[in-house]
């Protein structure tokens, strides 16, 4: 058989494997672009408060909640704006919660339980698991590394067409279904063809991670207990003084721990670092910095784990960048649909 035939088949029978995931991956991942835009939605009843001022002390509310779940890690993301309240990000094991407060009085004003229930994280756990726990896990890296050599060979099947279709000498062919979707199907997989080479490392690299966490399991939990933090709103400053260039965008507390980690960018850091990668550790009684892990002082390896997530999902830019994202998440998919249309009808033709 010619190396070229051979090619031919392994992109056919990959293709044929993956397609039906690919459609599901396309279609969730497509959705999930726009994860901050639905959970904005889900929030925007319990986030409207009076505070013109736009000021806010999280050690107001903080001691409070934390003596309600002692035994939770506690999350908070970005800043509140103007009459925007505190939202706590609570978790435990699969479980997710959200505490609103108000930004001054520090008062209790909402607790939404079951979080995780929601649409966009329903959807996240289809998409890297498929509801199978560590064997879906698994699956969706194995069909990582399948649609990987389906770009590859597809990269080879039509390495002559690539050039034509980027100068749009390629139209669509509506002589026979067949030749539509044909036509259909080279001049998306090879306008896809970069993105979705992004797309799928950069979600192995995630899903290789998962699927190998689940597969070492977790250590045994020890007892957590209730450790003093003196002060976040403290902490918070003294980093910002020390390090003014920095933003923090996530400030977490782990469960039966009062060390504070707070995450977030250098002004110097190349948009597609992410949000959260350099990282400070604060003693939370003390106020004692314990380690400092910035993304800019990592190996390269360590570089593209961290960025693996940011990259894959568009999280490094607006609104226009998610549309871009999301339409073309969606191509993977069709050209599942129509890879699979152009082999039936070559094999009935046969």
């Amino acid at each position: 058989m010619k190396a070229g035939k051979r090619v031919f088949l392994w992109h056919h029978w990959c293709g044929l494997i993956v397609g039906v995931f690919l459609l599901i991956m396309s279609i969730s991942g497509a959705i999930l672009a726009f994860t901050d835009e639905i959970e904005g939605a889900y929030e925007a009843k319990w986030l409207e408060v009076e505070n013109p001022s736009g000021h806010f002390s999280i050690d107001a509310s903080f001691p409070a909640i934390k003596q309600l779940y002692p035994d939770w890690e506690f999350r908070l993301y970005g800043t509140p704006g103007e009459d925007e309240a505190l939202v706590y990000d609570l978790r435990k094991g699969g479980e997710i919660k959200k505490v609103f407060a108000h930004p001054v009085t520090g008062q209790v004003l909402h607790i939404e339980n079951n979080v995780h229930q929601q649409l966009h994280r329903q959807l996240l756990t289809l998409h890297y698991t498929l509801y199978a726990g560590t064997t879906g896990k698994a699956v969706v890296f194995v069909i990582g590394v399948l649609f990987l050599i389906t770009l590859l060979t597809g990269l080879y099947i039509y390495r002559k067409a690539i050039l034509k279709v980027l100068l749009f000498r390629v139209q669509l062919n509506r002589k026979t279904s067949r030749s539509f979707y044909s036509s259909l199907h080279r001049i998306v997989g090879v306008w896809s063809l970069l993105f979705n080479v992004l797309i799928v490392v950069t979600g192995l690299f995630i899903s290789g991670n998962i699927a190998l966490t689940a597969l070492k399991g977790s250590a045994p939990k020890k007892a957590t207990q209730t450790l003093k933090i003196a002060s976040i709103d403290a902490i918070k400053t003294g980093i910002v003084n020390q390090y003014p260039h920095f933003t923090i965008h996530l400030i977490r507390v782990a469960a039966g721990s009062n060390t504070v980690q707070l995450s977030g960018t250098f002004s110097d850091d190349p948009f597609y670092y992410g949000k959260y990668y350099s990282r400070f550790y604060v003693d939370g009684e003390s106020g004692a910095l314990q380690k400092k892990e910035w993304l800019k002082e990592q190996t390269p390896f360590k570089k593209w784990q961290s960025i693996s997530g940011p990259l894959h999902f568009g999280n490094y830019g607006g609104l226009p960048i998610k549309i871009i994202y999301s339409i073309l998440g969606l191509m993977p998919g069709l050209l599942s649909i129509t890879g699979f249309y152009v082999w039936r009808k070559r094999k009935q033709k046969r």
